[in-house]
């Protein structure tokens, strides 16, 4: 069902249509712009018989919310629930669970027929912005004095920041390679160390999304990583390369003192 529980935000879908709702109202898109936007990316879940209640209520319930209840929606929502459309999935479940539910709809209900709350200005989430750029090659050195080398694979831009996307590469020495001998340090191949040695008891990703998540959390530079001299030209398949695992540069730091200690 793409739910995991009763209550309407325990369902995938009703998530992403108040997400993607909430968004249009961040950016600044007037009530009407934004109402039609989702309806339209929305289009082909409005009549059916499982996913269309789950958007008119995740529609009229996140309305309601930022002070933005439309009556259409309000009405077709209250419709909804008054003929308990999209309840047989939940009957399927057993009668527990669709007592449940209908206990949630009907706090839903209450939400919608009573009084409103002003409308809410919603802003958008801060973003970091990385001065790192694909080619760049950072280095840690841990504790044992070894360096530990990534590079910055990719750029990933999107709503919550520019992020780096960093490949560990297989190199564990404590002297400084030269620009030109970057060229030559292949990546660690993946369930690795830095020295291609596998990993047992702890996080192997190799390729990793390294985030700033808020204005007071450190960049790389404030928990000891260096950018070298010298870049690594792109390599096949970077511009699609997925991270394995998102992280931060200070939880980073912590990982490659383990990394370190494998070889």
């Amino acid at each position: 069902m793409g739910a995991w529980g009763p209550a309407l935000f325990s369902d995938d879908l009703a998530c992403d249509v108040r997400d993607a709702y909430r968004e249009l109202i961040e950016d600044e898109t007037t009530d009407e712009e934004a109402q039609r936007g989702i309806m339209k990316s929305y289009a082909e879940v409005l009549d059916d018989p499982d996913d269309g209640p789950v958007f008119w209520l995740a529609l009229a319930a996140t309305q309601s919310k930022v002070g933005r209840l439309d009556p259409m929606v309000r009405d077709r929502a209250l419709q909804i629930i008054e003929q308990g459309e999209g309840l047989s999935r939940w009957a399927e479940e057993g009668a527990k669970v669709l007592a449940r539910r209908q206990a949630a709809l009907h706090k839903i209900q209450l939400q919608l027929t009573g009084p409103q709350p002003e409308r809410k200005r919603l802003r958008p989430p801060w973003r970091h912005i990385t001065d790192l750029a694909p080619g760049a090659v950072l280095a840690y050195r841990v504790s044992s004095g070894n360096l530990v080398l990534l590079r910055v694979a990719r750029v990933e831009d999107d709503r919550w920041g520019r992020t780096p996307i960093v490949s560990l590469l297989r190199h564990l020495d404590d002297a400084i390679p030269a620009p030109q001998e970057l060229n030559g340090i292949p990546d660690a191949p993946a369930g690795s160390d830095p020295l291609g040695v596998p990993v047992s008891g702890m996080s192997n990703s190799t390729i990793l999304r390294v985030w700033v998540y808020r204005k007071k959390d450190p960049d790389y530079r404030d928990v000891g990583l260096s950018v070298l001299e010298g870049r690594i030209r792109l390599r096949p398949g970077d511009e699609r390369l997925d991270a394995q695992a998102h992280t931060h540069w200070l939880a980073l730091a912590g990982d490659m003192e383990g990394y370190a200690g494998c070889g």
